[in-house]
């Protein structure tokens, strides 16, 4: 998240700041002036709310996944368990949330890339 605010936000955040300021000297009147800076910021709105749907349905499913773990630690469970069920079981969530961890750490660069890819687009 660093690199992708200090390489692509910013600058677009930047980019904005410069668009209003220069709306400060074109426009007439207040309402001009509210709808240049209105304008000057949807790029920026729109990359920020890119991000936030990436980040939220990444992390939708890492916690499926561990539900999904959740699921199969509890199905494995006898109707009446015995302390050691109870620990295996716990055992296997353990290992199986943190599988989840692994997979969805691998695919943390792949999603940076393709967020860098779609924010000069936008």
């Amino acid at each position: 998240m660093q690199e992708l605010d200090k390489r692509h936000l910013r600058p677009l955040l930047k980019e904005s700041y410069v668009c209003m300021s220069k709306c400060c000297d074109t426009a007439e009147d207040s309402a001009a002036l509210q709808n240049c800076c209105h304008d000057c910021e949807r790029k920026v709105q729109l990359a920020e709310k890119t991000v936030q749907l990436q980040l939220n349905d990444f992390q939708n499913r890492l916690q499926r996944c561990v539900q999904r773990c959740q699921d199969s630690a509890q199905e494995s469970l006898p109707s009446q368990p015995k302390d050691s069920d109870v620990s295996k079981a716990q055992d296997k969530l353990a290992n199986c949330a943190a599988d989840c961890a692994v997979e969805y750490e691998r695919q943390i660069p792949k999603m940076q890339r393709g967020l860098v890819d779609r924010l000069p687009r936008l």
